[in-house]
């Protein structure tokens, strides 16, 4: 049973109201760790893959490991819940400028308003040398206009203006922090309430799908 929770799904349970009403302090949801293809390594001894990769769809529920703690390995880090905005190739408007959501195959013209952005994601999550210079981009030594990536990176949205705990906060999110998609709330327990009383019957195995474009 542990081998099968820890390749297949994992059960998190929802702390706090990020995410109300959708999902409500004391939900148990369910992860499907395949969703995306079953995520392997962390650069401690293995090298980051995924097992039958599948693209993450705009819209979707994710769990993924918070890209700003850089103190532990990321399978370590908390976990947090946020719907997928944008994709590799679209684009968002962040403290009103317009930025390319960068990955693998959607290269990003450098310029002065992304340069710094780019220059983060070079040095945290590409393992490159980057510098920024009187506005240019140096990466390992040779000077850059067009970026390219190794990694795929998503814009992630709690789903309220107020709770800034998503990319408006930490920005691009890396694939190799996705877990997986939130597939079904299993069940949910309310806090502070009696034993007789802590179920929340009307909130079990429902499935959660991503809203139709």
């Amino acid at each position: 049973m542990m081998g099968f929770r820890s390749l297949a799904f994992t059960v998190y349970t929802v702390s706090g109201e990020a995410l109300e009403p959708f999902l409500i302090n004391g939900d148990r949801v369910l992860v499907n760790r395949w969703s995306y293809g079953l995520r392997s390594g962390d650069d401690r001894l293995f090298r980051y893959m995924r097992w039958m990769p599948s693209p993450v769809e705009r819209g979707d529920l994710l769990a993924f490991n918070c890209p700003a703690d850089t103190l532990r390995p990321v399978s370590s880090r908390t976990v947090y819940l946020c719907y997928c905005n944008a994709v590799p190739g679209d684009t968002i408007k962040a403290n009103g400028v317009k930025l390319t959501v960068p990955g693998r195959d959607h290269n990003v013209r450098v310029t002065a308003s992304n340069v710094h952005l780019i220059a983060y994601l070079y040095n945290r999550f590409e393992g490159r040398r980057a510098v920024v210079r009187n506005g240019s981009l140096t990466v390992d030594g040779q000077q850059v206009k067009c970026a390219d990536f190794a990694n795929n990176y998503f814009w992630l949205y709690s789903g309220k203006p107020e709770n800034v705990n998503d990319s408006r906060y930490w920005g691009f999110v890396p694939e190799s922090h996705i877990i997986g998609r939130v597939s079904m709330l299993l069940y949910s327990i309310a806090p502070g309430k009696s034993v007789l009383e802590r179920l929340r019957t009307d909130r079990s195995l429902l499935f959660i799908k991503t809203p139709t474009k």
